[in-house]
């Protein structure tokens, strides 16, 4: 379940290296990948991790809407990818 989760961070992580890049993300990508993180954080509110996929969700869905520096979406993609990366491997 863990190693679940953990690809769901990455997957996250790889759409906001794609949004910081310009690459075109296919919109179901687009809702899939919050939705999931949404659900992935609502199993434990109060843990930093679920704060972090809150913000990641907010960031995700603020960049298909409005351009946001590069910078902020590299910011966010390493933050997330660190902890899917940490859980692939737990």
């Amino acid at each position: 379940m863990v190693k679940l989760l953990g690809i769901i961070d990455l997957l996250a992580a790889s759409l906001l290296l794609a949004a910081a890049v310009g690459a075109e993300i296919p919109l179901n990508a687009s809702i899939f990948v919050p939705i999931c993180l949404i659900g992935k954080a609502c199993i434990c509110l109060s843990d930093a991790g679920s704060i972090q996929d809150i913000a990641m969700v907010i960031l995700i869905v603020a960049a298909i809407f409005i351009t946001i520096p590069p910078w902020i979406l590299y910011i966010g993609a390493t933050f997330i990818g660190l902890k899917g990366i940490a859980s692939l491997f737990a």
